[in-house]
């Protein structure tokens, strides 16, 4: 989830850096992107100081449901977003690059899920004895 949550803030706080030096774009272009941009940011920051005040304790319901949507938006917007920019007139570095962020994107959100469902798995399992079989 630390990973997740990391790239996240790498990605699109470069992104938010991109589009404020873009001159191309007018205030709105830069508001609606800047609020993509801050959306994922947002989530990131809550996940990690939620995840931050809970280590000893594990995770509360609050991050493991935060964790969910998060992966969701993070997978629904690198799918519209990736195949808006392979399919448009770009460069193919420029579709390279977000080949390469979105597919780690994604991938990265998808094992945070299943790191965290595996964790409550882990920790709803009650304590069970060794049958006598096994003690051998």
């Amino acid at each position: 989830m630390v990973a997740f949550v990391l790239w996240t803030l790498v990605v699109w706080a470069t992104r938010i850096d991109n589009i404020a030096f873009d001159d191309g774009l007018d205030t709105a272009g830069k508001a609606t992107r800047m609020a993509l941009a801050f959306s994922f940011v947002a989530f990131a920051v809550v996940t990690l100081a939620w995840a931050g005040r809970e280590r000893r304790g594990g995770l509360r319901p609050c991050t493991i449901y935060l964790v969910g949507p998060f992966a969701a938006w993070t997978v629904l917007v690198w799918v519209v977003r990736g195949t808006g920019i392979l399919i448009d007139d770009h460069e193919v570095a420029f579709k390279v690059v977000h080949a390469v962020l979105a597919t780690v994107s994604i991938a990265l959100a998808l094992a945070a899920v299943l790191a965290l469902h595996r964790s409550q798995a882990s920790a709803a399992a009650p304590l069970r004895a060794p049958t006598p079989a096994a003690r051998g």
